[in-house]
């Protein structure tokens, strides 16, 4: 298998598994009032660590804004605006799938 395809599997597969511990975290807090962001912090912190050696600071902002915070947007119409180097282009940016899209064609820095 190419490496490009398992750069594309290992983090869409990546991306669902934060979003679950995310969803999860909630969870815990809201239904059972535990607050699992104390265990679960060293552990983020160094997936975002390994993120920030991958990708340069803009694919990684990208990839925080479509963990953190798209979840708690409402009315979101699942699409992002980046720059082309020349205009801003609007792109979908709804599904794992297409944030690795987006992050895989800009430019690494």
């Amino acid at each position: 298998m190419a490496r490009d395809v398992i750069e594309k599997k290992l983090f869409i597969e990546s991306i669902i598994l934060l979003r679950e511990i995310e969803d999860r975290r909630d969870f815990m807090e809201e239904e059972i009032g535990m607050d699992m962001s104390i265990y679960e912090e060293k552990f983020l912190q160094i997936i975002e660590n390994l993120f920030k050696v991958h990708f340069s600071k803009e694919q990684f902002t990208l990839i925080q804004y479509y963990l953190y915070q798209v979840p708690t947007l409402d009315n979101w119409d699942g699409k992002v605006d980046i720059s082309d180097g020349k205009d801003i282009i609007t792109v979908d940016f709804e599904t794992p799938e297409q944030v690795w899209n987006v992050v895989s064609s800009l430019k690494i820095k």
